[in-house]
């Protein structure tokens, strides 16, 4: 249900900056949506979020988040859980566990940022740049952008679900001198974590499930676009017969 409020305020902001840079700067049609589409990220996954940490979890059956646990209980059990963030925090903070709503936000922002700038950019040039176009073109142009975009960042969409399913929550590093006690463990940088998915399982660890990825985003893409276009449609219409 995050995806409804979460899509509207993406594209709401989204295509009011795009709409103030191409009036206010002499920016290339490619970079004002770039632009625009990192500053629509900050907000939408404010809102996504804490859906996509229960998601995940759900997918991968962890404790607490089998098929008969209740959204609303399974996101209960996700503030109890203790934020790895916030373990040197105050205790109160800790019971809380907020931060585990936003496990991996910046995560999804490194993944969704270079997939939407694939998808809308893409998208323009299938389009022309046409700034209303037929529902209907629009579902083939979402559809091709979609999963063009949604196959080529297979690799960061693993990773990010690992991270917020905790798989790969910690690294350990052992201590000079001695390398079978005295070890500590460090959070892995989205980097480090890409690299070593690439390390221990090749190509294949890093597109996987890509086919059904793409299978999903032509679906999803055409009709997120066609739902776009068709909109963007009513909405001049209606303040169209307004101006009259």
């Amino acid at each position: 249900l995050s995806n409804i409020p979460g899509g509207a305020i993406f594209f709401a902001v989204k295509d009011a900056s795009k709409s103030f840079l191409n009036q206010q700067t002499n920016s290339p049609r490619w970079l004002s949506t770039c632009l625009a589409v990192a500053i629509g990220q900050i907000p939408y996954w404010l809102v996504r979020n804490p859906s996509e940490v229960v998601k995940t979890r759900q997918q991968a059956k962890m404790p607490g988040y089998g098929e008969d646990t209740s959204a609303w209980d399974a996101i209960r059990n996700t503030m109890k859980t203790p934020s790895t963030e916030t373990s040197s925090s105050s205790s109160s903070r800790e019971e809380l566990g907020v931060g585990d709503l936003y496990l991996g936000y910046w995560e999804n922002i490194y993944y969704a940022y270079p997939a939407d700038v694939i998808k809308f950019v893409c998208y323009e040039y299938l389009s022309g740049g046409r700034k209303s176009i037929p529902p209907l073109e629009g579902a083939v142009y979402g559809a091709v952008s979609t999963a063009l975009a949604q196959f080529t960042t297979t690799p960061l969409d693993v990773v990010r679900n690992r991270l917020m399913a905790g798989s790969q929550t910690a690294i350990s590093l052992p201590d000079e001198g001695d390398s079978s006690i005295g070890s500590t463990t460090t959070t892995p940088s989205y980097l480090e974590s890409l690299t070593s998915l690439y390390k221990e399982e090749g190509l294949r660890g890093m597109f996987a499930g890509a086919s059904p990825r793409v299978g999903k985003a032509i679906l999803s893409g055409a009709i997120q676009f066609a739902t776009y276009e068709e909109t963007k449609t009513s909405i001049a219409k209606l303040f169209a017969g307004k101006s009259r």
